[in-house]
């Protein structure tokens, strides 16, 4: 089914997408399970933006077609791993996971076409800046949210066209 204005994004079965530089290029095959903007300092950094997007889907919902990742690691505060994967030659973050989750971060951008990816949340408004804010129709959190359960059913409800 294409991405037509009137088909549920739920409705769309694979997504592809890829580095920069077209070296990795992936297939999303699982279902989004939510969408999320993150204001964090080390996000803006990383991004050298404002915040970065993530789209969260089943660590088994992402093929890779063309190209290898390489893998990056660094701990937590918590203590807890958070990997990355990267296209080695021109270092585009394409997902992350943290410990033994069962989900990967997938960074929005770089799907191959975005125009239906809306977030339904946005972290660390604390660390925003004040022109970047999502102010309505989003779920807000000043940090890192305890529960994601408020994040699963907001984007099923985007993705059955409830909202």
């Amino acid at each position: 089914m294409s991405d037509t204005p009137n088909s549920s994004i739920a409705d769309i079965p694979a997504r592809p997408g890829g580095c920069n530089c077209g070296a990795v290029r992936f297939l999303v095959t699982r279902s989004f399970l939510t969408v999320y903007i993150c204001h964090c300092h080390l996000c803006q950094k990383r991004t050298g933006s404002a915040f970065s997007m993530s789209v969260v889907l089943p660590a088994d919902g992402l093929q890779i077609v063309a190209g290898e990742l390489l893998r990056s690691e660094r701990r937590l505060p918590s203590g807890a791993r958070n990997v990355a994967w990267l296209c080695p030659a021109c270092y585009s973050r394409i997902y992350t996971q943290r410990g033994d989750t069962q989900t990967i971060s997938l960074r929005a951008g770089t799907l191959d076409d975005t125009s239906q990816i809306r977030p339904v949340a946005q972290f660390w408004t604390s660390s925003a800046q004040s022109w970047a804010l999502i102010k309505d129709d989003v779920l807000s959190y000043a940090e890192q949210p305890a529960d994601y359960a408020p994040l699963l059913a907001a984007w099923q409800a985007v993705a059955r066209g409830q909202s």
